[in-house]
């Protein structure tokens, strides 16, 4: 397979505690809470809440009986200013509305949040919160509504989202969601939205990118423990990894005959090139609070 000059770099230990200056560059994000049990979470950016996910915010700081200040970051975020505390408080709640308690909706009310009904059926409430934060990403990040026609001097920053609950309860949400990280790839591209991540107790889940990836991968307390996954879950593919216990060199992979799984990191950056976008699972380790 032969290497692209550029790489994609993720950098997904910036949503961990772990301390690692390196790792942990990258992009703003924005945050969405899905309809599932959530544990405290250090947390950044605009907090999106999808219908259902609302209780679950609230019943998460109702337990603790205590209320977190909100922060608010400028645009360009410092090192520093990642894994905020999250308050109970989400800027907005969105969905059809039918999963919310309705005393979680007055409380919220109350405060001032943002609460949208979306009354279509045939969208998810997922893929509504999703198209909300796409639609105002620039607005999210303190850009210019419109980007300028000639771009100049440095690059803009983009929004990354953080998705949050994912893959837990029935099995036909747990492939939407997986579904919805496709759907979201094969949108135009945009240069003020970027990636999108599946956190969810255990694990990390991203799609990587034909080519060439490049991710950061600290195997320490505080960030990942050692298990990978790579799978094709949208078309056969072939792949090449270095920085692995077992790597492999153009080996074809797809449902029904190979897939990777319990492979393990075995360096601090790991590179995976593939012809077809596949589905990267990365073992939170479990001191991990995110």
């Amino acid at each position: 397979m032969s290497h692209k000059l550029e790489a994609k770099v993720w950098r997904p230990a910036r949503f961990t505690l772990g301390r690692d200056d390196r790792s942990l560059e990258g992009n703003s994000f924005a945050v969405l809470i899905l309809n599932q049990p959530l544990e405290d979470k250090g947390l950044l950016s605009v907090v999106v809440a999808a219908d259902g996910g609302a209780n679950r915010l609230y019943d998460l700081y109702e337990q603790g009986k205590t209320e977190k200040s909100q922060s608010v970051c400028p645009s360009q975020y410092p090192i520093g200013c990642l894994r905020l505390n999250l308050s109970k408080i989400p800027n907005v709640i969105c969905g059809d509305l039918d999963s919310i308690r309705p005393e979680v909706q007055e409380y919220y009310e109350a405060k001032g949040v943002e609460i949208i009904k979306d009354p279509d059926q045939y969208s998810t409430d997922m893929a509504k919160c999703l198209r909300y934060i796409r639609e105002r990403s620039r607005l999210i990040l303190g850009l210019e509504e419109t980007p300028p026609s000639t771009p100049s001097g440095p690059q803009e920053s983009r929004l990354d989202i953080a998705i949050f609950g994912g893959l837990g309860g029935r099995a036909d949400q747990a492939f939407s969601q997986l579904h919805h990280l496709y759907a979201e790839a094969n949108q135009e591209p945009t240069a003020s939205v970027g990636d999108l991540y599946l956190i969810t107790k255990e694990s990390i889940i991203f799609l990587l990118e034909k080519g060439l990836n490049k991710i950061y991968t600290p195997v320490a307390p505080g960030f990942f423990a050692e298990n990978v996954g790579i799978i094709p879950i949208g078309k056969p593919s072939i792949i090449t990894t270095r920085g692995l216990e077992w790597d492999v060199m153009d080996w074809p992979t797809e449902f029904g005959t190979q897939i990777s799984t319990s492979n393990h990191i075995k360096a601090d950056v790991i590179e995976i090139e593939t012809t077809e976008r596949v589905l990267f699972t990365l073992e939170l380790d479990q001191q991990t609070n995110i």
